[in-house]
């Protein structure tokens, strides 16, 4: 892999709505051209971007990471974000292994806190069905990106 291809930047989302205290946040992305990046990380707390979407940012100057202004182009993934509550963070090993195992890779934030990713080949609904079964009963909490 050339050395372009490991530079990424970081791509700022605002929030229109605070999550759990955070009203933007910053993702990796590499930069494709004419202020269009593909996003290289799962988002935390944004609902409408996912791993490989292409989205159009632009930066207010050239000392400023770009800020999210649009969607440019889907990739088919569709991220899961996941909140272990207490039985939830004693059976972590096991709900992530479950998790593998029916097709979606993570990312951990804290211990608590995970960002799935579901590749446009994988079918979600038995991840979320796994998920509803942990959420009814007070596992987890979960959201679904909406796109």
């Amino acid at each position: 892999m050339d050395e372009q291809a490991e530079e990424l930047v970081k791509v700022v989302v605002d929030l229109p709505e605070s999550d759990m205290g955070v009203s933007g946040e910053r993702l990796w992305a590499f930069p494709l051209g004419g202020d269009v990046y593909e996003i290289r990380s799962s988002p935390w707390h944004a609902r409408n971007i996912n791993w490989g979407d292409w989205v159009k940012a632009v930066a207010e100057s050239k000392d400023k990471w770009p800020t999210f202004i649009s969607v440019v182009k889907r990739s088919g993934h569709r991220t899961v974000h996941i909140y272990l509550l207490e039985e939830g963070c004693e059976r972590r090993e096991e709900l992530l292994a479950e998790i593998n195992r029916l097709g979606a890779s993570y990312e951990n934030a804290d211990g608590k806190m995970y960002a799935l990713d579901c590749e446009p080949d994988i079918d979600v609904v038995p991840i979320i069905g796994y998920l509803d079964e942990l959420k009814k009963d007070e596992v987890l909490d979960f959201r679904i990106s909406e796109y």
